[in-house]
């Protein structure tokens, strides 16, 4: 009898010493690096209303109540300038804000780099209609050295494809860099002019014909609209990775009376979601006075309502340089923000500010989980 009760003690004793080693072999989630909430902040009015913020949101692993935010850099259009964000609150030196159901968050800022790496999803929107031909092969060739340039900058980036003349008619799921470049280049019949981004390529490449063919065909002219939503709803979007878009046109887009391929509903679709950014090789000029909505519509109006930036280059192309763009500045400039939620279940409403001298804008996503 005594040793049973002794071998029971012997057990409890070992239960209760693992038992506490286990508890206390995963430390608390540490959130001592985030600010705390600031108080009598107020987030300005905007004066310019130039910006157009864009994020995607996620919890950190291991650490539901640490939110991480993915914020595509912003280029002030004054200046053309990526700017450089800053929330410090205590010092008195700031001009990002992040409000959780109307309370002004804490947080940190991380500026893109080799050492905290941040996702990026690109997809290349072209139009190959025949008077693309003389760029094709300039917008092409550049493809490789934007890819190697953004993954030095410390993202980790894929890129996708999608061809339109009025209809999709060519396309690339999501991938790494040498596979577009693949597409684009080495396919036999498919490797000069226009005929870059013609056909459907990949291992989904005739779901992504049959869904071109019966859901994004009918418009017979140039609209960059199509490609991008066509894009937006088919590709494998990383969550948590930023969306973008660049669309290369020298046309007007022309929905052809049809509000669903419209600019402006573009717009409310991708607002603060993804941006485009627009290469228009080009007289602008030349429709000056021609515009008209549902017709006859700005490609780079698609840019300026969800925060993309524009690049206006020659007719053929010559001096388009990929790493050149407004939207490389962009990219190389995007934040990690972290902050500590109220509540890691349920949905928010989160506004994100930036204002500056110069440029400054506001977007509300409303009722988002993380």
């Amino acid at each position: 009898m005594v040793k049973q009760i002794f071998v029971l003690l012997l057990s409890l004793t070992l239960i209760a010493v693992f038992g506490s080693c286990s508890s206390t072999s995963e430390p608390a989630p540490n959130n001592s690096d985030i600010p705390s909430d600031p108080v009598d902040v107020d987030v300005p009015a905007l004066d310019h209303d130039n910006l157009v913020p864009s994020a995607t949101f996620t919890k950190t692993l291991g650490n539901e109540s640490r939110i991480k935010v993915n914020l595509l850099g912003l280029v002030d259009p004054t200046t053309l300038v990526p700017i450089d964000l800053y929330a410090d609150y205590n010092d008195g030196f700031y001009n990002f804000y992040l409000e959780e159901d109307g309370v002004v968050k804490g947080v940190k800022l991380t500026k893109v780099s080799s050492s905290t790496k941040l996702k990026a999803d690109i997809v290349f929107t072209v139009d190959n209609s025949g008077s693309m031909d003389e760029e094709a092969d300039s917008i092409a060739a550049r493809i490789v050295e934007f890819a190697n340039f953004l993954a030095q900058k410390g993202l980790d980036a894929q890129f996708g494809c999608v061809g339109y003349y009025g209809e999709v008619n060519g396309g690339l799921n999501l991938n790494d860099h040498q596979i577009l470049e693949t597409y684009l280049n080495e396919r036999t019949d498919y490797n000069v002019g226009t005929n870059r981004t013609i056909g459907f390529y990949g291992s989904d490449s005739a779901n992504l014909d049959q869904t071109a063919n019966e859901q994004y065909s009918g418009i017979d002219r140039e609209n960059g609209v199509v490609g991008i939503l066509f894009a937006n709803f088919m590709y494998n979007w990383r969550p948590g990775a930023q969306k973008v878009f660049i669309n290369f046109t020298d046309e007007n887009t022309q929905p052809e009376g049809l509000y669903a391929w419209s600019t402006a509903a573009l717009c409310e679709k991708l607002l603060g979601m993804a941006t485009v950014h627009t290469v228009f090789s080009g007289d602008s000029s030349e429709y000056s006075g021609d515009w008209e909505n549902l017709w006859s519509e700005r490609p780079w109006d698609m840019s300026k309502c969800t925060g993309g930036t524009v690049k206006f280059v020659s007719n053929d192309a010559s001096d388009l340089n990929l790493i050149d763009l407004p939207v490389t500045g962009a990219l190389s400039n995007s934040y990690l923000v972290e902050f500590v939620t109220s509540s890691a279940s349920g949905t928010h409403t989160v506004v994100i500010t930036v204002s500056t001298s110069t440029a400054d804008g506001r977007i509300e996503y409303i009722d988002i989980s993380y």
